[in-house]
Formats: C-alpha cells, structure tokens, sequence
C-alpha cells in the first residue's frame, strides 16, 4: 500500500494550502474571455492579464481555428459520434489524424488530453508490447509529470518500477548495464521549468537500446520546425526507440492529446494502440470541434506565420529574462518558476499580484517539494512587452516585501522536485 501513490497524504499535507488560495481568490475564478488572454472576472468585471496561460502562441484564439471549430460541428451535425471509435467514427477523426502524423512525420493517434494519452501508452510500453514482448524496467525521472506518475500503480502491474533524480543519466546508464530492457519516462519540457537532456538520453539509445517515453506537452508547437518540439528537434525523425504524447490545446492551440507512436506506417503499433489501450478503446476521443481546430492548427504550423510567432515568443521570453533573474534564464523556454519558498507568501504575493492585474499559479506540494512553493509563469507571443514590464517590476517588489530572506539565492536553484500537474 502507498507504494507509488498515496492521495491520503496529499489532502492532508496540502489541502489547506489549497483551503487559502481559494480564500484568496486565486483559484475557481470566473472570468469572460477579452481575447490575448485578457479576462474580466464575472461578476464583478476585475480586469487582468493572465500570466499562466498554456496558450504560447495564442493559437487558442485564433480566428482561422475558431471557425474551423464550428464548421467542423455544423460539417458533422454532431459533437460525438457516442460511441467507441473502435466501433464508429467521422471522416473527420482520421483526417485529424492523418494531418497531424503527415506534420511530424510520425504515426499519431488522438485522445481527450495529455492524461489519457499516458494511460494508453504507459501499460503497453511496461507490457513489453514495444519492446520485443520483454517488460522492461521502467525507469521514471523524478520530475516526471504528475500524469506519468499517477500511472506508476498501472505500470508497476506490469513491469518493475524504478526512479531516480532528475536528470540523473548516471543513474540512468548504471540501470541500463544490468538490465537487458529499459524504458525511461520524462518530460521533454517540464512543466515547472527546464528541459530533458535528450542528446545525450539518444547517446543512451544508441549504446543500450534504451526506450524513451517523452511528455512532451509544452514543446510541440512552441520549439522546432513546423513545430516539431525539443524532442522530434533533437531525433531528426522518430524511431521505433521512442514514443511521444503531447497536448494539442497549449501550444498547439486546439483540443485534446496524442500518442506519437514510431514512424509513420507503424500499422503494428498503431493496432496494439488502438485494441488495448485504454482510453483509446474507449469513448475518449477529441469532439468534431477539437478535430476541426486540430485541422486548422495543423495548416497554420505548415505557414510562415508558425516560425514568426515562435520568433515572438523568444522576444518575450527574453524580456522577461532580462527583468526577472531565475535558474531558467535563457534557455529559450516560456516556462519560469519565481521560488518563493514559503506557501503562505507566495499566495499572498500572488493575491497582490492579481489585485495589480496579473493572474500567476501558486504552486506548492505535492506539484512541487514542501518548502519550495513558487509562482509558475507561462510566457506567451501575444503578451504585450508594457505587460511583461509592469508585472516584473510589481514582482521585485512583492518579493522584496513579502518572501523570506535567503529568496533571492535560492531563485539560482530551480524548482525542486515533486510531480509536475500541468
């Protein structure tokens, strides 16, 4: 019992601290939406910038994915076919399908998010089902998201478990000398910062024959050409070594998650998928609206405007940067945690916050280790660079008012490790 999982301990350790943020304001909020994520919170019409959006692009709203959303409705005249897609499904599905493997070069398959996508495709990679039917010891980085973690009890059903610190390939190559199969499950981009070091976990690959599992929700769409990610950036092409999920509402800019499976044609893999995996069998797949923005999300990442708004993004990270020092700076990513340390003083920095106008994710155990609660910081192309400059300074000065002393060291640490929630 409490092996890999123990939710009971959770509510008791953090709930309270979750008790506070809602007294605070800071979380259910209720908001009309005025577009480059701007809100007005209902009732009560409080104006604000939300600093924590996934939306890195701002493709959430544009124009061309929002009425491909609603022509793919009125197309199908429904929103589900109400069945398992095993069974039935629109044209659309498989269009979706087809557009998103053709961009990546990759067998995709779609679900509802991210999550399901890791409860597929983590049971049949611990099976052995790619992996020459050998379970292999199935080795998860400590920061791995929260959505790879809750599936540990799943996995360990399976196949042995093992995890170790994060980014520790020592550890990492020691397992793969004295086991004959090895799957290792991270992030490519993690959700509080910082990114997999996927050169050298492909050095592992070559040398061991390593299997690789990346989430890869906050990379795909803001990293690479046509929106490849740090990952598929990194292998050139997929191999029959790695398998990807990702989200295609942050980035990407429309609904749902994917499994990026091996190569395109992996018609193997893509039966296996499809047959046992989970929510894939059943009745989780993205509504004809989600489709219809995949659709046109995918013809935007084919476009020139896909790389200038990349290209903003970095201008917006690199503004920040330069305003706000954190262990992050200048890795090119939109993710940044402001350490903090103390969870009663990043609430009440993030109550002020929002009160001058800006939306920030308190974020504290389990997310993150106890004691080193932070504020997470979404950066995105559409973000006005007044915005950037008014919420930087507001923040140096809610620090130096609010946070314990020793912060302004510890922000040269890092997050510190508990599960990523998204």
């Amino acid at each position: 019992m409490h092996t890999f999982m123990n939710t009971k301990k959770t509510i008791r350790v953090s709930n309270g601290f979750w008790d506070v943020t809602t007294a605070a304001g800071m979380a259910g909020v209720v908001v009309g939406n005025l577009g480059d994520g701007r809100h007005a919170t209902e009732p009560g019409g409080h104006e604000f910038v939300n600093m924590s959006s996934y939306s890195y692009l701002g493709l959430d709203s544009h124009q061309r994915i929002i009425e491909a959303a609603a022509e793919a409705v009125l197309e199908t005249r429904s929103l589900n076919t109400s069945i398992s897609r095993m069974r039935i499904h629109f044209g659309i599905l498989k269009r979706a399908e087809d557009a998103l493997s053709e961009l990546f070069d990759v067998e995709a398959v779609t679900l509802a998010s991210c999550a399901a996508a890791a409860w597929s495709a983590l049971p049949l990679v611990a099976s052995g089902a790619f992996t020459e039917d050998e379970p292999p010891l199935m080795v998860f980085d400590k920061h791995a998201h929260f959505c790879l973690n809750a599936m540990k009890p799943a996995v360990a059903d399976e196949a042995e478990i093992a995890t170790i610190r994060h980014n520790d390939l020592d550890a990492l190559e020691d397992l793969c000398r004295t086991h004959p199969k090895v799957a290792f499950v991270a992030d490519g981009v993690y959700s509080t910062g910082g990114k997999a070091p996927v050169r050298r976990l492909l050095e592992l690959q070559d040398r061991y024959g390593l299997f690789l599992f990346f989430d890869e929700a906050h990379g795909v769409s803001t990293l690479g050409e046509n929106g490849r990610g740090l990952v598929l950036s990194e292998l050139g092409e997929i191999n029959d070594r790695t398998l990807i999920i990702t989200s295609l509402n942050k980035g990407f800019g429309a609904s749902g998650g994917a499994i990026f499976l091996g190569p395109r044609g992996s018609a193997h893999r893509r039966d296996l998928a499809l047959r046992y995996g989970g929510p894939l069998t059943w009745s989780q797949r993205i509504n004809t609206a989600g489709l219809g923005a995949i659709l046109a999300s995918a013809e935007i990442h084919r476009t020139p405007e896909l790389a200038a708004l990349q290209q903003r993004l970095q201008e917006k990270v690199a503004l920040f940067d330069a305003r706000v020092p954190t262990a992050s700076a200048g890795d090119g990513l939109p993710i940044r945690f402001i350490d903090i340390g103390s969870e009663e003083a990043t609430v009440q920095i993030a109550k002020e916050l929002l009160d001058a106008g800006f939306y920030t994710s308190a974020l504290f155990f389990p997310v993150i280790a106890r004691g080193r609660a932070g504020l997470r910081i979404m950066l995105r192309a559409n973000l006005a660079d007044a915005d950037i400059e008014r919420f930087a300074a507001r923040l140096t000065d809610l620090r130096a008012e609010h946070a314990p002393a020793g912060v302004a060291e510890l922000a040269g640490q890092g997050a510190g490790g508990g599960a990523g929630r998204g």
